[in-house]
């Protein structure tokens, strides 16, 4: 195991110990496994939680587990080698490797923009991101999130 994932490991494993954590991944890599949907993201936000109804693994190597997209559960491979930053959602702080972050991301005009969900401070001044919750997706637009109602169901 390279320095890098052990390092992503004894951070995600602290993180979870204080609550929620955020991944952000390059699901585009190959050993990535997640729903179809999202395995063009190189942006893909997962919040994680101890708190999940189905456990899942904090390995050596990655995060194994089934995690639940819009009400639908996935078994999902997140490598370590694919992730480049661990946060709290809340408070906004933790981790970034800026060496895996991929390269060709597009910033786009987030650039100066007060960001919502920032991995860390340091990365917030050259790399703030702005995410429409439960979507994983930047968002380059100043409109309010979409109402998530992927709770509902419609019962006859």
């Amino acid at each position: 195991m390279t320095q890098d994932n052990k390092d992503k490991q004894e951070f995600l494993n602290t993180m979870l110990t204080q609550g929620d954590a955020m991944v952000c991944l390059d699901a585009r890599q190959p050993d990535v496994e997640v729903p179809k949907a999202h395995k063009t993201n190189p942006m893909l936000n997962l919040v994680l939680s101890l708190n999940f109804r189905r456990p899942f693994d904090v390995l050596e190597d990655g995060v194994y587990g089934s995690f639940s997209f819009g009400g639908r559960a996935h078994k999902c491979v997140i490598p370590f080698t694919a992730v480049w930053a661990i946060y709290e959602p809340d408070t906004q702080k933790g981790q970034v490797w800026e060496t895996s972050i991929p390269e060709d991301i597009d910033w786009g005009d987030s650039a100066g923009a007060t960001a919502s969900a920032t991995p860390s401070a340091q990365a917030s001044k050259k790399h703030p991101l702005k995410t429409v919750e439960g979507s994983g997706k930047p968002d380059k637009s100043d409109k309010p999130p979409k109402r998530d109602r992927s709770h509902l169901r419609v019962i006859k």
